[in-house]
């Protein structure tokens, strides 16, 4: 297996959810489907690897529905990567670096997805994803501080070399999190990977960036107004 597929209808599904890549950092698990979501679709594994697999695809639908303040059903999810492709491992050295070509291929499926759709929500997660659709011009107009992001969180060239992404700037996904952007007219709102959620003492600093995205999450989806 050389690629994850996406999960969900695209007729059906209401929600765009926008991961990463199938390993993200030094996992060297294959998934069939994007964050293994079929894996909900039967009981929980015994096995203890199998079952890792499944509490992942629980903790992205848990997520989910907390930022919108409701459950929120899967048939409502179609739920892919910006590269779906297993790129070859950091080992513990840090994020992976989607290369700027599969990430392009990567948006054109997901543009060609949209136009299909009938999505009310578009959920990028993660600061990389966020930069690749912004470096290409997903977003509605080239507003100054989209501009300013891609600046901030393009890649380091020597770690890029190594296959690692990191930004060039410090905290630059600060500026996109939790802010409603559009596709085409389509609400954006980028927010953190679901393995940085919840907040870690190290990842504070993002919490009014994800209260910000909770109300505007909740507003496009008609959810509790609590955060």
């Amino acid at each position: 297996m050389t690629s994850a597929k996406p999960f969900g209808d695209i007729q059906q599904a209401s929600i765009m959810v926008i991961g990463h890549d199938p390993r993200l950092q030094k996992s060297k698990a294959e998934a069939e489907y994007a964050f293994f979501l079929d894996y909900l679709l039967h009981q929980r594994p015994s096995r203890a690897g199998e079952a890792r697999k499944y509490d992942l695809a629980q903790a992205l639908v848990n997520y989910i529905s907390e930022l919108a303040g409701r459950e929120i059903p899967l048939q409502t999810l179609y739920v892919t990567n910006l590269c779906n492709e297993f790129l070859p491992s950091t080992y513990g050295r840090g994020t992976v670096l989607i290369p700027d070509g599969q990430a392009e291929r990567g948006v054109a499926y997901i543009c060609q997805a949209i136009s299909e759709g009938q999505f009310r929500l578009i959920l990028p997660l993660s600061l990389q994803v966020t930069y690749h659709l912004a470096r290409v011009n997903f977003f509605d107009g080239a507003v100054d501080d989209v501009l300013t992001f891609v600046h901030q969180a393009r890649p380091v060239p020597g770690k890029a070399a190594q296959g690692v992404y990191t930004p060039v700037g410090t905290t630059p996904f600060l500026a996109m999190c939790g802010k409603r952007l559009y596709h085409l007219g389509v609400p954006v709102v980028p927010v953190l990977h679901v393995k940085q959620w919840p907040l870690r003492d190290h990842m504070r600093r993002y919490k009014g960036s994800m209260q910000n995205a909770s109300q505007e999450i909740r507003q496009l989806l008609g959810g509790s107004e609590d955060v």
